[in-house]
């Protein structure tokens, strides 16, 4: 499972630079394959490598921040709102999935040309265009790939509350009025002989609001500020504002009441956190279903070695478009000693992305290693391949 699935929290895109290295092949060629075991003899030549195809998931998570409302429990006595945040909490929820293709050397698909006499010659000396991580583009001058990346996204909109939305400070309206001034009055009553005399006093004290006279107050303002509005609106000062300046009182009133009722509905803050996973399709897993990571609710996007959450799985299914050509090269055997350019077939496959058993997200590409290793005669001839899957994009024979 480590060599086919790897996975990143930031997509690194690996740059590939092409160099127009072109020139024409005189008489016959001669192309080995290269493993452990290939005897080079010490020869002169040029290495190159055919492309693998690896497949990308970039997973957006919308992340949904809920605080509670100081004075929610008193939302639907005072205000009658019932769908308000009834405790702190933090979900988390898949909004899209994009699946794309690129290509990289496979490690299993390196190849030697062997140059021979030639490699002093001036004809040869422009031999190859190649990547710069040596994948194979071709023989043809002037020409480039411009092959598109197989690539399908689903994204869910929602409406999204920012932190810029919001005050820095939390709830500040929460702290207004907290307190208010308590006044007692003290009767004394003092004898002197047979005379009863009373004064009163004044004892002043600050004492706390409790909860529910405070949501009672931020209540009562709010329906204050729809007053206000209202008699902003239909004209009841008789002041002839000018549109500009009815509107900046109207928003400004807007954004106070939006703040009021934030203490009882509470506040939900989205942030978006971005994943990417990379994945190399095995020829040995077609049609199986691979772990790539794990998701669950409440804490968002998981390690596969974490306990807890729900496996996301990718499977790769062949279509069996090369098997006619794949019989027919078994039947023709090997004819001949020296090979031209090897190049590959790719085969298209499907890629399914399952979240769950009714939610999934798919798409169909080229997948290089699924397909077909062949070659060309060793005769001369100028030979242009795309660089994402190492397929014949254009051929010239002389």
């Amino acid at each position: 499972m480590k060599k086919s699935l790897s996975y990143c929290r930031k997509l690194f895109i690996f740059p590939v630079l092409m160099i127009g290295l072109a020139g024409s092949l005189s008489g016959q060629i001669n192309v080995m394959h290269i493993d452990n075991n290939t005897q080079l003899e010490a020869k002169d030549g040029i290495f190159y490598a055919l492309p693998r195809t690896i497949i990308r998931i970039d997973v957006t998570i919308d992340k949904v921040e809920n605080y509670k409302g100081p004075y929610a429990e008193y939302a639907l006595r005072f205000l009658g709102l019932k769908n308000v945040v009834v405790s702190n909490s933090v979900d988390y929820k898949i909004s899209s999935i994009r699946i794309t293709t690129a290509a990289e050397p496979d490690p299993d698909q390196y190849y030697f040309l062997e140059l021979g006499n030639k490699s002093g010659n001036k004809e040869v000396t422009d031999l190859l265009a190649l990547s710069e991580s040596g994948l194979i583009l071709g023989t043809i001058p002037g020409k480039s790939d411009t092959i598109a990346k197989t690539e399908r996204t689903t994204s869910v909109e929602s409406p999204v509350l920012s932190e810029a939305d919001v005050f820095p400070e939390i709830f500040k309206y929460s702290a207004d009025m907290n307190v208010f001034e308590k006044v007692d009055t003290i009767i004394r009553k003092i004898s002197i002989d047979t005379m009863t005399l009373e004064r009163q006093f004044l004892k002043r004290t600050i004492v706390e609001k409790a909860p529910e006279q405070k949501a009672k107050d931020a209540a009562d303002y709010i329906t204050k500020i729809k007053d206000n509005r209202f008699n902003l609106v239909s004209g009841f000062q008789e002041v002839n504002y000018n549109k500009e300046t009815l509107e900046y009182m109207d928003n400004q009133l807007k954004m106070l009441e939006k703040e009021y009722m934030k203490l009882f509905t509470g506040i939900s803050l989205h942030k978006t956190l971005k994943f990417s996973y990379s994945y190399t399709p095995n020829p040995n897993q077609v049609n199986t279903e691979v772990p790539i990571f794990k998701f669950s609710k409440v804490k968002g996007v998981m390690d596969l070695d974490e306990a807890g959450g729900k496996i996301i799985t990718i499977r790769v299914q062949r279509s069996g478009t090369t098997g006619a050509v794949s019989a027919y090269l078994k039947r023709m055997g090997e004819k001949g000693k020296d090979h031209g350019f090897f190049y590959r077939i790719p085969e298209l496959a499907r890629v399914i992305v399952k979240f769950s058993e009714n939610l999934t997200e798919e798409t169909q590409c080229l997948v290089s290693q699924l397909g077909i290793v062949t070659y060309l005669p060793s005769d001369k001839g100028k030979v242009q391949f795309y660089k994402e899957t190492g397929g014949i994009k254009s051929l010239k024979v002389d």
